[in-house]
């Protein structure tokens, strides 16, 4: 009667008490072996550090440094970005090893890449601390522990001294950035780029924050969708073409180099374990699960680098997952109860048959996906993720379930045929890319019109003030304590069973196809309808865009040739203006002209042959001869942009009975003072009785000789001179002009 099993104890065993003991100070002895700020020597670039807030102190000694970049650089606007990992400083005048990675800022116009060597001077700067962020810590738990303010980079000859593999990948990454860039317009490209690249430094600030307010900054971001998206791909391919053995390899390498080229950074790498030790269970049919997957790829990006579990996106994205994991079955069950009811006393009632597809049982499918992956991802989503973003944020999203409902269902969408038009580019298919991308584009518009209105209702969101770390605790220990109770758990299990024995995939395969038909009909009637309300009406339009300071202006002629007249100095804002008036398919310029070489008329300019077709661009012969002007030739001569000089009596036939009259410079450019903004381009448009005159910045003495040499100033509309400075429109010039409209 002793024969059998033992009786099983209640609660852990001493063993497994004490294997987690271990495990405890195992952690804390790794996480105190790499402190948030070390000791440093005369070894270390952080030693030379000045404090924060000498950082833009003039009379600071600059120091000189080499090293070679180590990351992707970042375009944002006019500036970029990267991290340069320091190998020597010189000081007194020689040379001496130096070990540390520094983050500096500089300009965009000159080009970098990953592995450059560079000798760079400036100033080396501890990074600063601000009052509701640490700035210091967040850089230093990337291993960064300096900023670098250059007056001076110089490229050094010799080898790249990056990677093959990241050079390669960076590579790739690069042409997608261009290949995004050049058939998107914006903002809707820098979306694109921060979705599928990880590139989110082109996105404006605004439009950035609207996505915070209605806590829908999550698409923005490459998460766990990626990585499983790049998984299955290469899964499925992989078992075609080698076995479902051999199809692992290829997965594993896809997903490591998928998380190095969007950037590797913390919550992409915690996709990135999850996403191989999925593609590991499915190879060997093992059961995958969700949960100790999650605590695996934890376990070891804190062992890797323990400052990771204060790096907040990691938290807000392991957080979330781990949120979808415990509490979207019971969302979903609860939800479930009363939707089949919703749906056969509501709206979708009856039945309606096209081509043998039931079109009412689809719609009622797809509005429930919609819910599902919309309405229920996110409410369980939040549960885990919402006391973290009042902790950190101090901001409630009251329309952010409403807003999520609305943008779930275009995000495949975006990511299916976006990466679709990012390889088909890479194989040097650009115009059936840019096709491609219609859709994604179509997708993104709607996420940026959602999201603008939702952002822009009274109330969408509210400011929460202290919330601390008691508050924080506290929340997370009901959160347990609800999602411990015994209901919760046969609640779970319950549905799960039912999941189990319910509707069979081959069902939901044919439903699935249903919906992606109708799905791909309604966008291609929506793409014919926009490129339709895009062509040309037989109209003059002219533009003047919100570039800030400088000008910015537009002329589109009645048949559709497009002529831009300088762009202000911000790239971003000259072409998020372009954007919003051009038509989506349209990536050419038939003409720019740049009035003169001020940053303010000239600087946005630089970057459009990089985004657009430009066939020519105009200059004055006094820019010609202007150094401050010769990146902007630079810029246009790399685009393969014809340049051709213009002057006082020349003339631009513009088709359609469009005409450009040049009013001035002389052909003798100006000298002495102000002479820059004296051989400033004026023009004038004429088009039958409309004559519209655009000064750029010439200012007093060039109006007087204009009136001087009888020019022809009278106009229906006057672009003021200089942006309406004193220097600029005076009475006698008015008075000659006589306009209806300045």
């Amino acid at each position: 009667e002793r024969a059998g099993f033992a009786r099983p104890r209640h609660g852990p065993s001493p063993a497994l008490l004490a294997a987690c003991l271990l495990a405890l100070s195992g952690g804390l002895l790794r996480y105190a072996a790499q402190p948030l700020t070390p000791c440093w020597t005369t070894d270390d670039l952080a030693y030379y550090n000045l404090p924060a807030d000498r950082a833009y102190d003039r009379s600071a000694v600059p120091i000189t440094v080499a090293g070679y970049i180590t990351s992707y650089p970042l375009h944002e606007d006019t500036k970029q970005q990267f991290h340069v990992a320091v190998t020597a400083l010189r000081q007194a005048d020689q040379w001496r090893p130096a070990n540390g990675v520094m983050r500096l800022t500089t300009d965009g116009r000159a080009s970098y890449r990953y592995g450059q060597p560079l000798q760079l001077s400036g100033r080396l700067v501890t990074p600063p601390e601000f009052e509701d962020f640490s700035y210091r810590e967040y850089l230093a738990r990337k291993g960064v522990y300096s900023l670098f303010y250059p007056t001076a980079i110089e490229p050094l000859p010799g080898a790249n001294q990056g990677t093959r593999l990241l050079q390669g990948l960076y590579w790739l990454r690069g042409r997608g950035e261009a290949l995004l860039n050049r058939h998107l317009p914006e903002p809707y490209a820098a979306l694109a780029n921060g979705m599928l690249l990880g590139i989110e430094s082109g996105i404006p600030d605004a439009l950035y924050e609207q996505f915070n307010l209605t806590g829908s900054s999550h698409v923005i971001v490459i998460s766990g969708s990626n990585v499983a998206l790049i998984a299955g791909l290469i899964l499925a391919f992989g078992r075609r073409a080698l076995g479902q053995r051999r199809a692992l390899w290829p997965a594993l390498l896809g997903i490591g180099a998928y998380a190095l080229l969007v950037g590797g950074d913390a919550a992409v790498l915690r996709a990135a374990w999850m996403g191989a030790l999925f593609a590991i269970a499915t190879t060997i049919d093992r059961r995958s699960t969700a949960l100790v997957s999650l605590a695996f790829a934890c376990w070891v990006m804190t062992i890797a680098n323990p400052l990771t579990l204060w790096d907040v996106g990691f938290q807000l994205s392991s957080a979330a997952t781990a949120g979808l994991i415990l509490f979207s079955p019971g969302v979903v069950a609860f939800f479930g109860r009363w939707l089949p009811g919703w749906f056969s006393g509501g709206p979708l009632t009856g039945s309606l048959t096209v081509g043998g597809v039931d079109l009412t049982r689809t719609s009622q499918q797809a509005i429930q996906g919609v819910l599902q992956d919309g309405l229920m991802v996110t409410i369980a989503a939040n549960i885990s993720t919402l006391p973290l973003v009042l902790y950190y944020f101090g901001r409630l999203s009251l329309i952010s379930l409403a807003t999520n409902v609305l943008i779930a269902p275009a995000q495949p969408f975006i990511m299916l045929w976006g990466s679709a038009g990012l390889l088909l580019g890479v194989l040097g298919l650009g115009p059936l890319a840019q096709i491609v991308l219609w859709i994604p584009w179509l997708c993104l518009v709607w996420t940026v019109a959602v999201v603008r209105w939702t952002a822009a209702l009274p109330g969408a969101s509210l400011a929460v003030g202290g919330y601390g770390v008691r508050e924080l605790v506290a929340t997370y220990a009901l959160i347990a304590a609800i999602a411990g109770q015994q209901s919760v758990r046969s609640k779970l299990a319950e549905w799960w069973r039912g999941r189990s024995r319910g509707t069979s995939p081959y069902t939901w395969i044919g439903a699935l196809s249903s919906g992606l038909t109708i799905g791909a009909l309604a966008v291609s009637a929506l793409l014919i309808w926009a490129m339709v309300r895009s062509q040309p009406d037989g109209r003059l339009h002219l533009y003047f865009l919100d570039v800030g300071q400088g000008d910015g202006i537009l002329i589109q002629t009645p048949s559709g040739r497009q002529l831009l007249i300088d762009g202000g100095a911000s790239p971003q804002q000259l072409v998020t203006e372009l954007g919003a008036v051009l038509p989506f398919w349209d990536r050419s310029l038939d003409l720019v002209l740049m009035t003169h070489p001020d940053l303010d008329h000239m600087g946005a300019q630089r970057a459009l042959p990089a985004r657009f077709a430009i066939d020519t661009a105009l200059e004055t012969a006094a820019s010609a001869v202007n150094p401050d002007a010769d990146s902007w030739r630079a810029a246009m001569q790399a685009g393969g942009v014809t340049i051709v000089q213009q002057a006082q009596g020349g003339w631009l036939d513009l088709g359609d009975g469009v005409a450009l009259w040049i009013l001035g410079p002389p052909g003798d450019p100006y000298t002495g003072e102000d002479a820059d903004n004296a051989n400033s381009f004026v023009v004038k448009l004429v088009y039958g009785d409309l004559c519209v005159l655009l000064t750029g910045d010439a200012g007093l003495p060039s109006e007087a000789a204009l009136i001087a040499a009888g020019a022809p100033l009278q106009a229906t509309v006057l672009k003021v001179g200089h942006h309406g400075s004193k220097s600029g429109t005076g009475q006698s010039f008015l008075a000659a002009v006589q306009p209806q409209l300045a």
